[in-house]
């Protein structure tokens, strides 16, 4: 029974990192978060029934787990993450709460030891370690990485036509299709509309998240850029563009169409990301942010494809 105690104490210390993070005691893209926590996680179990998990190894290995769906199962409800953030953190959360509860567990066997007041003791020191380094962490620079992602699509319809789509975009709704990334509660584009004199444009999305995006460039019929500006979109529905996008992890320097005539009646459309990824771990960053994006392009370039065409006929 002690065991399973483990499991609630486990969930409810990652909760309480996940409170510190909205206080700025440490940030949610740090080493800290993603990875010390969750060895710690690892280790709980041994402090509340060391015997337990010295007899089973499959408790090694199924206690941690539980700990993880438990802790991002509570902080989806709470509305402290969403299924995004739910998606993003379950990797790396149960790989390394998993490897720290394997390699306790072997390094006990070895040494044969039924000392758990010793386990007890260092594992008050363990549990605060986070907080010390998480602290430090902060003091630090975060590495930048810069990043361009791009992809293209021929549409049949002349570049005149496209280019009238590409300022206020017409829905899409019967246009796009979905992917993978929807099911984890990343959104799909609806519509845009563009104010002239204020020369902004409201992007709408399917999860009510509304983007500003100010034209900084546009050649007519040839190329078209946009910048999202922070401040004056409306995130509040999505946890995790809203940690991303304000706390600058993820900046967008542009977002640029690209049009080329092909033919008379063939254009083609690049739809061009520049941006950088600010994190302690830039891999893990940069590998979602590549993927979200490029599926993102894709299903806004495919959509364009069929909306003109259509429109064409």
């Amino acid at each position: 029974m002690k065991s399973y105690f483990g499991i609630i104490f486990s969930a409810i210390y990652a909760l309480t990192f996940r409170v510190l993070v909205e206080f700025n005691v440490l940030d949610i893209n740090s080493w800290t978060y993603i990875i010390l926590v969750p060895f710690v996680m690892g280790y709980i179990p041994f402090m509340f029934d060391k015997k337990a998990f010295m007899e089973s190894r499959l408790k090694s290995v199924f206690f941690p787990l539980l700990s993880v769906t438990l802790f991002l199962f509570i902080a989806f409800i709470t509305r402290l993450e969403d299924l995004g953030c739910f998606i993003i953190l379950f990797p790396p959360y149960v790989f390394f709460s998993i490897v720290l509860s394997v390699i306790f567990r072997y390094i006990l066997n070895a040494e044969d030891s039924q000392n758990s007041n010793k386990i007890k003791r260092n594992g008050l020191v363990f549990l605060v370690i986070p907080i010390l380094l998480g602290n430090v962490e902060n003091y630090f620079d975060k590495k930048e990485s810069k990043l361009i992602v791009y992809q293209k699509i021929f549409i049949k319809a002349p570049k005149e036509k496209v280019w009238k789509n590409l300022f206020s975009v017409p829905d899409l709704t019967h246009y796009i299709d979905r992917s993978t990334f929807n099911y984890f509660g990343f959104p799909n584009p609806v519509r845009s509309e563009y104010n002239e004199k204020t020369n902004v444009r409201l992007g709408y999305f399917s999860n009510g998240i509304i983007l500003n995006e100010s034209v900084v460039g546009s050649k007519p019929f040839e190329e078209l850029s946009f910048k999202i500006n922070v401040e004056g979109s409306n995130l509040e529905s999505s946890q995790t563009f809203d940690h991303i996008l304000k706390n600058k992890n993820l900046v967008f320097n542009t977002i640029t169409y690209k049009l080329q005539s092909v033919d008379e009646n063939t254009t083609e459309l690049t739809l061009v990301c520049d941006y950088k990824v600010r994190s302690n771990l830039p891999f893990y960053g940069e590998f979602w942010s590549e993927n979200i994006i490029l599926d993102f392009e894709n299903k806004l370039l495919k959509a364009l494809k069929k909306q003109n065409e259509t429109q064409v006929k």
